[in-house]
């Protein structure tokens, strides 16, 4: 029961975390650059204090909340690419779960690092490659959408996947024991 509970409280308040984030970053310009890192962060944080569970929970819920708030011409689109975006951060959240619990590595920050790193490089080349196909797929894309879109799933995700796991790290290491969760 604890566990159930431990589980619950914790991803119910880093989604709330995520979509107060994305609801109050819509007022920011170049939002991306603060949403993505928290979400990324949220992300990795569940996974590690709450278990692989919560991560993908969020995952699936965070990007459906951006999707269907968002107001922006390219809405309609996102809402569309948003099956891509769930795959993409589950992949963030499996990398990061494998090689901090499945490695066997002098420390558990060690195994954090590799996964940050290699969830980020997965799923940077996962929505960058899948939004490649979906634009090739859409036939009545304008150019524009097609280089915003473009635009906001190519590096940006790199770079945002890396500072949130940076940021998860850092949540991580200050919390110690207090966050550790075991599956």
């Amino acid at each position: 029961m604890r566990k159930k509970i431990l589980f619950l409280t914790r991803t119910a308040l880093l989604l709330a975390v995520v979509i107060a984030f994305q609801l109050f970053g819509k007022m920011i310009p170049y939002n991306n650059f603060i949403v993505g890192p928290v979400v990324n962060a949220a992300l990795l944080v569940a996974t590690a204090a709450a278990g692989l569970w919560s991560g993908i929970a969020i995952s699936v819920i965070a990007p459906l909340v951006s999707a269907f708030t968002n107001k922006a011409p390219l809405a309609p689109l996102v809402i569309a690419y948003s099956p891509c975006i769930i795959i993409g951060n589950i992949i963030i959240v499996l990398a990061f779960w494998l090689f901090r619990k499945k490695i066997e590595l002098p420390g558990e920050i060690t195994g954090g690092i590799l996964g940050v790193i290699a969830g980020s490089v997965l799923k940077f080349g996962f929505l960058y490659g899948s939004i490649t196909i979906f634009i090739s797929m859409v036939s009545d894309i304008k150019p524009q959408q097609a280089a915003a879109l473009t635009s906001m799933f190519s590096w940006p995700q790199l770079f945002t996947a890396l500072a949130g796991g940076a940021i998860a790290l850092a949540v991580l290491r200050l919390a110690g024991k207090a966050l550790e969760y075991r599956e």
